[in-house]
């Protein structure tokens, strides 16, 4: 390799077959069982967020161990910028919201409020704006600590949950995490809860020396104006009688949280989790509850490693759920560990769950997270899918399979939007009607937007798997799709989204396709010279297999991103971004480069691909 890390043009001198047996070696850490008590590496890996939340919560549920509490507070420290003193997001920027968590969570636990760096973030809060502009779960926790007046947070009218599955206010209609958070924050908010936290008063913005500037909780405009008006009018109403309905929607609202806690003991992530405990501890539940119980022990399962500086111990996190079946068919993928399949194949969805209430669906398909029952992710679904077809045929438990390959095609196509789009969790989850008010935290209630890149790849991997299964182009419901993809990829598309894409017009339109030639173009313009994609080792793969699959041999461009591979395969991985959900769009990938770098080399040595200059394809 050249010392920038690009690949020379001559032969590597790691063979094909030891770099695929390297990144199966880093691969198969992730699914070797830990020790006793050592918690395993995150999967998925998330801002601070979910760990001063945890921290925050646990002066409530009592709960984290000694070394629990200290590890997540040595990863909060950790991640704190030294520079602007603040927390970051995704994309590198100071966050008002997780610059108020971390320094709450610090302070929390005995950190000095005047030392320097902890100065610094408070600094940087109020240049934001104060701790009242934080995202929603932040005020929550502002007024759950007496800090801030409920009226800082939307009022959610409890008769929502009367609501007819059809009517466009039915909590039905948004998106399944905003529905299991709010129907937690609607018994949290009917008797305010109150945690003893220590006072952040110190964070918010003032207008003079004692008045606090309040938060706009609706945007500007006439219309938001409005809604302002609607949100006082129904904050007044709770402290009217209302006589019996009340009473009932707020027995519904029960109803539902009891019946939304999964077989693993979480609601949709470790956020509605927290929230749906403090309701049920405000409920009168003891510690003793199965149900706090269980949320506790999901909380643990959702905690792991990270890596920490270059020759440093590894960290705790919280995670934002538990480990992923994503993540696990993509392990089982590259590895090929029997474990890996047999747990892959016992985390089919077996029971019903609201998903089908948007579209009359059969079960099938997969969840987002180990031992979750009451949600398909299609996300999941189409990994395990494409995994499942790479099982040898000679494993016993081939039958399995293939009929859990059966069951799942049909959710496939039932998460198919009019617009030709796929739907992740439920149909709809982008679209619902309550979105469309000029709420500032409106956004929460739906599952991002259809055009966003993490749809637009979703649509093109469940296109490339029903492709994989036979259908084609001139099948109406794959046309739609297709067309779908040509719409969205008018844009400038980053490059996951552009092999994705591919690989669905690879596996559902003919090679004298327009559509399929112009992806093809755009792909193989996107490379570098080095023969990579980025300088990203997934990135890399995940071209590769693309350019594999609109071939009918490997070209010269697949050989020399198989080269570059090759080439990088000893080199340290570095986590590759993914879709998260809610208020954490963007998590941090760990396993990607060595899942999808094994799974690309193998594809590549089983289509005749070789690192030599002979045999291949212009």
């Amino acid at each position: 390799t050249t010392p920038s890390g690009g690949a020379s043009r001559s032969t590597p001198s790691t063979t094909l077959d030891e770099a695929q047996a390297t990144f199966v070696r880093r691969a198969r850490r992730f699914l070797s069982p830990r020790a006793d008590g050592d918690p395993a590496p995150l999967q998925e890996v998330p801002d601070v967020g979910p760990s001063c939340e945890v921290l925050l919560a646990d002066q409530l549920v009592h709960d984290l161990t000694e070394a629990e509490r200290d590890g997540l507070l040595d990863f909060v420290r950790s991640e704190q910028d030294p520079e602007t003193g603040g927390w970051c997001n995704a994309s590198g920027e100071p966050d008002l919201s997780l610059t108020v968590l971390g320094w709450w969570a610090r302070a929390q636990y005995g950190d000095d409020p005047a030392a320097p760096d902890m100065t610094r973030a408070q600094r940087l809060v109020h240049r934001l704006g104060g701790a009242q502009r934080a995202n929603f779960q932040v005020r929550l926790w502002l007024a759950l600590a007496g800090a801030a007046p409920w009226s800082w947070l939307p009022a959610i009218p409890a008769e929502l949950w009367l609501a007819p599955h059809m009517s466009p206010l039915s909590p039905t209609r948004m998106s399944p995490w905003a529905r299991d958070l709010l129907a937690a924050y609607l018994l949290v908010a009917h008797e305010p809860a109150h945690i003893h936290l220590l006072d952040p008063s110190c964070l918010l913005a003032l207008r003079d020396e004692d008045q606090v500037v309040p938060p706009r909780l609706t945007k500007a405009g006439l219309a938001g104006d409005l809604l302002q008006a609607f949100d006082r009018g129904v904050k007044l109403a709770r402290k009217l009688p209302r006589g019996p309905m009340r009473d009932v929607a707020l027995s519904r609202a029960r109803t539902w949280l009891d019946r939304a806690q999964q077989h693993n003991g979480g609601w949709f992530g470790v956020r509605p989790t927290l929230v749906a405990l403090i309701a049920l501890r405000a409920e009168g539940a003891t510690s003793d509850d199965a149900r706090v119980r269980a949320a506790l022990d999901y909380l643990r399962r959702c905690r792991g490693t990270v890596p920490g500086p270059e020759g440093d111990r590894p960290r705790l996190a919280q995670g934002l759920s538990a480990p992923s079946v994503r993540v696990l068919a993509g392990l089982a993928q590259a590895t090929h560990e029997e474990d890996a399949w047999t747990a892959l194949l016992h985390q089919e969805v077996a029971e019903p769950g609201p998903w089908q209430l948007a579209a009359d669906l059969p079960i099938g398909g997969w969840p987002r997270e180990v031992d979750g029952n009451r949600h398909v992710d299609l996300e999941a679904t189409c990994r395990a899918l494409e995994a499942l077809a790479d099982l040898p045929e000679s494993t016993p438990w081939i039958e399995g399979a293939w009929a859990a390959a059966r069951r799942a095609l049909p959710v496939l196509f039932g998460m198919q939007e009019p617009d030709g789009t796929f739907a992740r969790f439920e149909r709809g989850e982008t679209r619902p009607w309550l979105r469309t008010l000029p709420w500032q935290d409106a956004r929460l209630l739906a599952h991002g937007a259809p055009s966003d890149a993490p749809h637009v790849r979703l649509t093109a991997r469940a296109l490339a798997v029903l492709g994989h299964a036979g259908f084609r182009v001139d099948d109406d419901r794959v046309r739609r799709g297709v067309a779908a993809l040509e719409r969205a990829l008018n844009e400038p598309a980053d490059t996951p989204t552009l092999a994705a894409a591919a690989q669905a017009a690879a596996h559902t339109c003919p090679a004298s396709h327009p559509w399929r030639r112009e992806v093809e173009q755009r792909l193989r313009a996107r490379q570098s010279e080095d023969g990579s994609y980025g300088q990203d080792v997934a990135d890399t793969a995940r071209a590769l297999r693309a350019l594999l699959a609109l071939t009918t041999r490997p070209c010269v461009q697949a050989r020399r991103a198989a080269r570059w591979l090759v080439a990088h395969a000893q080199d340290e991985p570095r986590p590759s971004p993914c879709d998260g959900v809610g208020l954490a769009p963007v998590l941090h990938d760990p396993t990607a480069a060595d899942r999808e770098g094994a799974v690309a080399l193998r594809a590549f040595a089983q289509a005749g691909g070789t690192l030599d200059e002979e045999g291949a394809q212009p």
